[in-house]
């Protein structure tokens, strides 16, 4: 497969610009009516690896654009060529989160402050919206109405406060970016108390923890803090052992869902676990961007492909 790596980033490159509104918006697939601002963050980032920074700066125009009342900004979905806001979010801690982490990788990619300088005002705001969802623990509630604090959440907004500590730097706002790390370091204090030793795992959410027999939300889960590098070797290693364990095949798809989760293969691949990565690239060409199991295959997880198949 890896004779046509250049291939396979080409059509990948493709089948994400292809989701490209005229807006600047992105939608789930090329043939979906679904515009989902989380997994579009998530999926730019390999865009900007990619060089495609004129689309991504288009993107970032539009999520900007398109906050809410609240100071949020919801799913949308086309009709009639029109984008109407669907009212809802899956969550809005992480929306706003992967959005500093996307806005961090543009700049440092670009070296392009200009956009910063231009949006100062709006990032400052963002930032204030996630601010309202920490509680005392340093955890965020996904939503204003939905307080849950969960820990896939949790982990984003950890990343996601670091970067935007970076962005407020680069703009020379001194107590934003004080402020961002302040946030940051709570957050990461408030994933640290979600583990549990005698279960040897972390909370889910609240203090529910994983059955190790449920791939998602339950094993999922446990990857995030590796993947966002937020625990300990030992506690990573424990971790790791125990996802191969409940599913040692989850690198060929075999783990009772439809969709692909390439996130795993950046939790493989940070716990060193290659031929779990080159298997999962291998399995993916064949189940989902070639095969029977293409509808399953959004953005997001093109985005991680082409992250994961960068770095082969």
């Amino acid at each position: 497969m890896f004779d046509a790596r250049s291939g396979l980033l080409t059509r990948q490159r493709e089948y994400l610009l292809s989701c490209q509104l005229p807006s600047g918006a992105f939608r789930l697939g090329p043939d979906r009516d679904q515009i989902n601002p989380y997994f579009t963050n998530l999926a730019l980032i390999s865009l900007v690896r990619l060089q495609e920074w004129e689309a991504v700066r288009a993107y970032m125009d539009w999520y900007v654009e398109h906050l809410n009342t609240d100071g949020y900004i919801n799913d949308f979905r086309l009709i009639d060529g029109k984008e109407l806001d669907t009212g809802t979010a899956d969550s809005e801690d992480s929306y706003h989160a992967t959005f500093f982490s996307l806005v961090a990788e543009w700049t440092r990619s670009t070296g392009d402050c200009s956009w910063l300088a231009a949006n100062q005002d709006v990032l400052a705001y963002l930032l204030q919206g996630i601010a309202r969802l920490q509680q005392a623990d340093g955890l965020t509630w996904a939503k204003h109405s939905f307080r849950v604090k969960y820990l896939m959440d949790n982990c984003e907004v950890a990343k996601g406060l670091d970067d935007a500590h970076d962005l407020f730097v680069v703009f020379g706002n001194a107590r934003l970016a004080q402020e961002a790390s302040v946030r940051a370091a709570a957050c990461k204090a408030g994933i640290s108390r979600m583990y549990s030793r005698l279960r040897r795992s972390y909370a889910m959410y609240d203090r529910s923890h994983p059955r190790w027999r449920k791939w998602y939300p339950d094993v999922t889960s446990q990857a995030f803090p590796i993947v966002y590098s937020l625990c300990e070797p030992k506690v990573a290693s424990l971790l790791y052992e125990r996802i191969t364990k409940a599913f040692p095949r989850f690198d060929a798809f075999e783990n009772g869902d439809m969709y692909p989760w390439m996130v795993m293969g950046v939790c493989a691949r940070m716990m060193g676990d290659e031929r779990r990565v080159h298997n999962m690239l291998h399995a993916a060409t064949d189940l989902y961007i070639c095969g029977t199991r293409q509808p399953y295959w959004l953005i997001h997880e093109a985005g991680r492909f082409v992250e994961l198949l960068l770095g082969e």
